[in-house]
C-alpha cells in the first residue's frame, strides 16, 4: 500500500518537473534562431484592399535554405512589393524577390553587441522562471505529503522516500538548467562572453560532456 501513494505523490511531480525542463529547453534553442526572426515577421501587416492583413497570412515562412536566411513563400504575385517594402521598414535590409517563383529571400542581420546583450537576458529571465517554477512544483508536493502525514494517508518512510526522490530529480534539473543556460549565453556572446560569478567558473568544464535536454513528446 505505501508503494502505491509514494507512486501518487513523486510520479507527478517528478512528471511535471520534466514537463518543464522540456519547456524550458525549447524555449532556449530559439533564442538567437532563425525560428525567432520567423517569428517577428508573423506580426507584421501590409495595406491589401484597405485592410491591414499579417504577412503570415499571405505568404508561408520558413528557414531558408543558406545559413540566417529567411524564405516565404507568397500566395500572390501582386502582393510581394508590399511585403518587401514591409520587412524592409523593420530592419531587414537585406531582402530580395523572385516574381515567377513568388519567393522573398531575407537576410537575417547580424546582430549588435546591444541583440546580444538583449538575448542574453532573455535566457536569463528563461532560466529563473523554469527554477521557480521547479521550486513550486518540489514545494507543494512537500506539503501535500506533510498533509497526508498528518492525516496518516502515508507513513513516514513513505513521505521520506517520496521527498527525497523528488529532492534528486530538483536538483538535477536546477543543474541542468543553469548549464544549459550557461552553454546558451556562452554560445549567443561569443568573445563576449564572461562568467558572472564563482559558480559559473566552476561549471564551464562541465559543458562539453552536457546533453541535450529532452523533445517535446510527439503524440502517436
Amino acid at each position: 500500500m505505501a508503494e502505491v501513494f509514494e507512486d501518487s505523490y513523486s510520479a507527478e511531480a517528478l512528471a511535471n518537473m520534466e514537463n518543464y525542463i522540456i519547456s524550458f529547453g525549447t524555449l532556449i534553442k530559439d533564442v538567437g534562431s532563425g525560428e525567432a526572426f520567423k517569428n517577428a515577421l508573423f506580426g507584421l501587416k501590409v495595406m491589401i484592399e484597405k485592410k491591414p492583413r499579417r504577412v503570415a497570412d499571405l505568404s508561408k515562412i520558413y528557414p531558408g535554405h543558406r545559413p540566417m536566411t529567411l524564405e516565404l513563400l507568397v500566395f500572390s504575385r501582386e502582393h510581394i512589393p508590399l511585403i518587401v517594402n514591409e520587412i524592409k521598414t523593420h530592419g531587414f535590409k537585406k531582402v530580395t524577390s523572385d516574381i515567377q517563383q513568388q519567393l522573398i529571400t531575407v537576410v537575417i542581420p547580424k546582430p549588435t553587441l546591444d541583440d546580444l546583450t538583449a538575448m542574453e537576458d532573455q535566457v536569463a529571465s528563461m532560466s529563473r522562471s523554469a527554477i521557480s517554477s521547479l521550486t513550486k512544483i518540489r514545494g507543494n508536493t512537500s506539503q501535500r505529503l506533510k498533509a497526508a502525514l498528518e492525516n496518516e494517508f502515508i507513513d513516514g518512510v513513505t513521505a521520506n522516500g517520496s521527498r527525497e526522490k523528488v529532492d534528486a530529480v530538483y536538483d538535477k534539473y536546477v543543474q541542468l538548467v543553469k548549464l544549459h543556460a550557461l552553454k546558451k549565453r556562452k554560445s549567443i556572446l561569443g568573445s563576449y562572453f564572461e562568467c558572472k560569478n564563482k559558480e559559473e567558473e566552476e561549471m564551464l568544464p562541465l559543458l562539453n560532456k552536457l546533453k541535450p535536454l529532452p523533445e517535446p513528446k510527439v503524440e502517436k
